[in-house]
Formats: C-alpha cells, sequence, structure tokens
C-alpha cells in the first residue's frame, strides 16, 4: 500500500505544479485581457450573442476591475477566452456573422488572436495498447487468414 499513496501523492503533487504553472501563464496575460475585455464591452451593442457567450460577457463585465489576486486574475483571462469560443460557436452554428459593426469586428479579431495566439498544436498520438502490439487493423493477414503482429 505504501507505494501506491505515494504515486497518488507524487500525481496530486504533479497536477498542483500544473495549475500553478497554467495560473502563472494566464496571470502575465491580464493585462491585456483586461483591455481586450474593455473593448468587447465598449463594442457590445455590435456582437451577435446567444445565452453562453452573454454568460460569458456577463462574468468579464463584473469582473474586469476586480482581479486582485493571481488566480482571479487568471480566472478573468479564462472569461475572455470563454466569450470568444462562444460567440464564434453561436455565429457556426447560425452560419452568420459575429458581429455587426466594425468597431465589434476588429475587437472580436483582437479577442481571437489573444485566446488562440498560444495555442500549441498538439500532434495525435497514435493510438497503441497496453501490451504494446499493434492495432488489430495494422496487423497483416497470414495465409491461414488470421491477422499476425
Amino acid at each position: 500500500m505504501p507505494e501506491v499513496a505515494r504515486e497518488h501523492e507524487e500525481r496530486a503533487a504533479a497536477e498542483e505544479r500544473a495549475e500553478r504553472a497554467q495560473v502563472l501563464v494566464q496571470e502575465r496575460r491580464f493585462p491585456l485581457a483586461q483591455r481586450i475585455g474593455q473593448l468587447l464591452l465598449e463594442h457590445r451593442d455590435g456582437l451577435v450573442m446567444d445565452s453562453w457567450s452573454e454568460y460569458w460577457l456577463g462574468e468579464v463585465a463584473e469582473t474586469i476591475d476586480n482581479r486582485d489576486t493571481a488566480t482571479k486574475r487568471a480566472r478573468f483571462t479564462g472569461w475572455v477566452e470563454s466569450f470568444v469560443r462562444a460567440v464564434h460557436g453561436h455565429a457556426r452554428e447560425r452560419n452568420r456573422p459575429s458581429t455587426t459593426t466594425e468597431e465589434a469586428c476588429r475587437a472580436l479579431a483582437l479577442a481571437t488572436e489573444f485566446t488562440y495566439q498560444q495555442r500549441p498544436e498538439i500532434p495525435r498520438q497514435v493510438q497503441r495498447s497496453q501490451t504494446g502490439n499493434r492495432p488489430e487493423r495494422e496487423r497483416r493477414r497470414t495465409r491461414s487468414g488470421r491477422r499476425s503482429a
């Protein structure tokens, strides 16, 4: 049992380190997120929103000036990103533009660039079995009709 407990503690510590690192990254982005949030709020009448994007923009509006800890600043940055994803998702669903004014279009373009600029593209992992054997579809058939590795 001590081995299982140690593995659990190590995993919990690794998760905590990853969370702290994410907070630091988002906190560094906060000043720009705050300025973008202000622009989105200034031009909100030109944004085409559904209930989700209205919710996220509401969170931005309520908290834009009240971010006194690293965690709160990181959370705010995430809300700006959530708004961007929601407003673009709504536009895709409706097959319509997400803005109605040039100013709102510029503000949303900045917010979109902010949201997606620092997202690394993660290569897809090759599916493998836990035994190390190749997946069934990658195995060749033998003369007997069976599959071999």
